[in-house]
């Protein structure tokens, strides 16, 4: 097996979203901060705002404390 397919299978193995539509990673988002997980990848990627993560049921204290990250 070559570097590149040796590289590929290893990355795969360690993915969690294969495929991520924007509504699946607002409720990732939602469903990661009540557990205290790091999100600030999947925010940064999307896009997401602070009204949207708000209006999908994230809690006011963990929204504020993600600062500048969102608008």
């Amino acid at each position: 097996m070559g570097k590149s397919k040796r590289r590929s299978l290893k990355n795969g193995i360690n993915d969690k979203f294969p495929y991520m539509t924007r509504e699946s990673a607002l409720n990732s988002v939602v469903e990661e901060l009540a557990h205290g997980n790091n999100v600030i990848d999947t925010i940064t990627l999307f896009g997401l705002t602070a009204e949207e993560l708000l209006e999908a049921g994230a809690a006011y204290e963990d929204v504020a404390a993600l600062g500048a990250l969102i608008n």
